[in-house]
């Protein structure tokens, strides 16, 4: 497979530009323009509309760049990977992190770093469905994420737990004299911005939270990642229900948080790894966590 020629369909995609596109990898526009075309003969179908003045993605091709992105992605991590094993950092460990569930983590790898300096560390950072995905299919090392993601049956995964307090109802500092969480009719006459749908998990639960407490979420908008519901509650958009920690992922001088009260509002995050993980690293890893975070060990 040509990286390159998807390298270049994903630019195109972005910059809607053959010329901006040719700019940026230093080659000519009618270069970048035959390198997709060969990616589209090889494929048998048409990536881009193309006309004097525009060029558009066309529903093939929308689907595929998603798919170019991650064979990107993946192709970096291998050489970024063959690149340390030859300089000599031999070791590796996954991390898969919710930024809902990140408290901690820095202070673990700052810790880990200089007792394994020739360990490579690869973080992805996931969202609910992401991370749910991730546990299922075993391929990290550690998971910071939510407790209640963590599966049940199959593999037994040993954590710690980094918090455990409440869902918060984040508003708009504006917002404050208008908001009484003894009150959720206060609440419930503002609009609401949230994840995907698809991020069941939570969802789910503010929606029965909602519920439990008499009110609809009017949810006019949802983000593909939490922090970005986090951003959008500091430009005024609306009310989010989100882990509490979140209110530190970015500056947002703009947002309060509160805590909910009720059991059906608990969130509680860990960081996982599976028990019978072969991974030499792994320990060290293990290690570090209960110095950092706490040595109660826990079973799920």
């Amino acid at each position: 497979m040509n990286i390159l020629r998807l390298r270049l369909l994903v630019s195109v995609s972005r910059t809607l530009s053959f010329t901006r596109t040719a700019n940026d990898f230093f080659m000519t526009q009618p270069a970048v323009s035959h390198q997709i075309k060969a990616l589209e003969d090889s494929l048998g179908v048409q990536l881009l509309q193309r006309n004097p003045h525009r060029v558009e993605l066309t529903p093939e091709g929308i689907e595929y760049v998603r798919y170019a992105k991650e064979i990107i992605a993946l192709e970096d991590t291998a050489e970024t990977r063959l690149n340390n094993m030859k300089s000599g950092r031999s070791g590796c460990i996954r991390i898969a992190m919710m930024s809902s569930s990140a408290y901690g983590f820095s202070d673990c790898v700052a810790a880990f770093s200089p007792r394994a300096p020739h360990t490579q560390v690869d973080i992805d950072l996931l969202e609910g469905t992401e991370m749910a995905y991730a546990l299922s299919q075993r391929n990290h090392d550690f998971y910071f994420a939510n407790l209640s993601l963590l599966p049940t049956t199959g593999e037994i995964f040993e954590y710690v737990t980094i918090s455990d307090g409440q869902l918060h109802l984040f508003f708009h500092k504006d917002l404050a004299d208008s908001i009484n969480m003894d009150d959720w009719s206060t609440i419930g006459c503002h609009r609401f911005v949230s994840v995907y749908e698809s991020d069941v998990n939570l969802i789910s639960r503010i929606r029965r939270i909602c519920a439990n407490r008499g009110i609809t979420p009017d949810i006019i908008n949802h983000f593909n990642r939490a922090d970005a519901v986090v951003l959008s509650v500091n430009a005024g958009m609306g009310l989010a229900i989100l882990p509490r920690d979140l209110v530190n992922f970015y500056n947002c001088p703009n947002v309060i948080a509160r805590p909910i009260e009720g059991e059906d509002a608990r969130h509680c995050s860990v960081v996982a790894w599976r028990k019978n993980n072969t991974n030499p690293d792994a320990a060290e890893f293990i290690q570090v966590i209960r110095e950092c975070i706490g040595d109660d060990i826990k079973r799920v």
